[in-house]
């Protein structure tokens, strides 16, 4: 499973860094900041205190701040449980077409076939080394990143063939990251507007807010908090796990407690000692026969049978952070049941 991607595009000065930086506020409380742009000293002053703006927004506001102007996937092992925004894409591809050697002419002439040609071959490697990074970089599933981009095509037609090359390339990189992205926002005149919204894992949708900009914008803020805290590593009790599933022909819950073992590794096992696959079809030919199923109409009934009724409790020496998780799968899995949403045992 990749990381969670949500991407925030614009004009210049539309809002993106704002609304970017706020939305990972309200995601995590620690989150990471990876500036894609290179310092640049006495060179560029204008540009060195647009920087210094971005920093002083950001300033006691428990940020942590990394530089990395080319490979980011390099520092992926310190993004675990963290929210990570980059900002920005624009800035990130700058640099790979610098490293490519595409703001360096051949000729003297630079309108010249040949200089074309140069520039084009090293915007194309650009683009699909940029592409291989983020892709690399997007692999881990316990990571949430937030990505700013600029809108570059909706202007003038570019003069020259590297300005050409350049938004043609941003535009093609843009689509890239939108397609993996579960979120997509377009920010015009400081007001965000979703184009794409594919998150929701955990909260079923009340059809009745149809229509309530405030509302929808709610439900969506607190979908991306639950597929955030989804993501997170929660210890596996010792003695056993349960799966909860709901059974739409009878109109019931099911949940099943399966004893296990977890091994020095931290792996969860079988009483044998044998490797429990989590998912796909190899952990539904090789999971163990349940201990105890519950077939139950709503959450309290399950809940009752589970934590009030079932003599084997203490044996199965719950935690809390499982009894409560177990709470909170079953309430959803009743909302799936009789609202007919889809349910997926998170």
């Amino acid at each position: 499973m990749p990381s969670s991607i949500y991407l925030v595009t614009g004009g210049a000065r539309s809002g993106k860094s704002s609304h970017a930086e706020k939305l990972c506020e309200s995601l995590c409380s620690n989150p990471i900041y990876i500036a894609t742009a290179p310092n640049p000293g006495n060179n560029d002053s204008d540009f060195a205190q647009r920087i210094q703006r971005h920093k002083d927004t950001r300033q006691g506001r428990n940020w942590t701040t990394m530089e990395e102007p080319l490979f980011p996937s390099k520092h992926v092992e310190t993004f675990s449980k963290r929210v990570v925004l980059v900002d920005c894409l624009t800035l990130w591809l700058t640099n790979f077409m610098e490293k490519e050697g595409a703001f360096t002419s051949s000729s003297g002439d630079n309108n010249s076939k040949e200089n074309d040609q140069d520039i084009s071959k090293a915007a194309d490697q650009a683009l699909e080394n940029i592409k291989q990074e983020f892709d690399q970089l997007t692999q881990p599933w316990d990571v949430t990143y937030v990505f700013v981009t600029n809108e570059l095509g909706s202007g003038t037609h570019g003069e020259s063939h590297l300005t050409r090359k350049f938004v043609d390339a941003q535009g093609w990189f843009n689509q890239h990251v939108a397609a993996q992205a579960q979120r997509v926002i377009h920010m015009v005149c400081g007001i965000p507007n979703v184009l794409k919204n594919t998150v929701r894992d955990n909260i079923v949708v009340n059809n009745s807010n149809n229509g309530n900009s405030n509302a929808t914008a709610a439900i969506q803020q607190a979908q991306m908090v639950d597929k955030y805290l989804s993501s997170r590593h929660t210890p596996m009790d010792p003695k056993g796990y349960f799966l909860v599933k709901i059974d739409d022909a009878s109109q019931t819950i099911v949940a099943s407690f399966h004893s296990c073992i977890v091994n020095d590794q931290g792996e969860v096992c079988d009483l044998q000692g044998k490797k429990i696959p989590c998912c796909g079809d190899d952990a539904k030919k090789n999971r163990p026969e349940p201990m105890k199923v519950w077939t139950c109409r709503t959450a309290k009934e399950l809940t009752t049978e589970i934590f009030e009724r079932w003599q084997d409790l203490p044996k199965a020496e719950l935690s809390a952070g499982h009894a409560a998780y177990i709470g909170r799968e079953a309430q959803r899995a009743e909302q799936c049941l009789y609202s007919g949403a889809p349910y997926q045992q998170d």
